[in-house]
């Protein structure tokens, strides 16, 4: 079994290899890493392990919220690995990765991501002995709502451009800047997918929230 993952809503872009209980994963460094990159470090991956892309029999796949293009890169590439190699294929939220490798069984975690235009991106999760369950499913918040869900959160995770406000912190424990990490879509997926949990490729979408806002160059 060759189960494999991708995670592209940041800019730390990783791919991640499940193969015959070993866990390996690579983190796309470099002064611009991109998600157009995951494709060539999978190769690599594999590659060191002795497999390759007709090998793999399960993907996933971080669906945000995030990068908009991040995203789109990231779920294309999954989705083109997985028909290639007639795999199956899941998404999961990027959020859900992030609690799991960041809280202990029991803790809580509120997501919160500056999604620009005067707004939020919010979750809420709880990290279980085995898994992440979704208490709130990621949504669109106010910004003037940050500081009533910074005091109500015990474990907060924050984008650098919210830690620099001025929102006054108490005593909830912050984590600024952590990616979510392919490695534990893996640890999240291979249950799901043991369970039956794997989706049609055209079913995976991106966790956009709200419509794309293009911008129109000036000439």
């Amino acid at each position: 079994m060759v189960l494999i993952a991708l995670e592209s809503s940041t800019r730390s872009p990783s791919v991640a290899a499940l193969v015959d209980g070993n866990l390996l994963e690579s983190v796309i460094n470099g002064d611009r890493p991109h998600a157009s990159d995951l494709l060539p470090c999978l190769s690599q991956l594999l590659d060191s392990c002795g497999q390759s892309a007709e090998d793999i029999t399960a993907v996933a796949v971080g669906i945000g919220p995030g990068s908009y293009t991040g995203l789109r890169v990231g779920i294309a590439t999954a989705q083109g690995v997985a028909r290639a190699a007639r795999a199956e294929l899941i998404g999961i939220p990027s959020g859900e990765a992030l609690a799991f490798a960041e809280l202990s069984p029991g803790e809580q975690g509120d997501l919160l991501i500056d999604a620009r235009g005067g707004a939020l991106y919010h979750a809420r999760f709880e990290r279980t002995t085995d898994g992440v369950v979704t208490l709130i499913p990621p949504r669109i918040v106010p910004a003037e709502s940050f500081q009533e869900l910074l005091e109500e959160a015990t474990v907060v995770f924050l984008d650098e451009a919210l830690k620099s406000s001025d929102a006054s912190f108490g005593t909830q424990r912050v984590i600024v800047g952590r990616a979510p990490k392919a490695c534990s879509l893996l640890e999240l997926a291979r249950p799901r997918l043991e369970e039956g949990c794997a989706t049609s490729l055209s079913s995976v979408l991106p966790l956009y929230l709200r419509p794309f806002e293009g911008r129109v160059r000036k000439r």
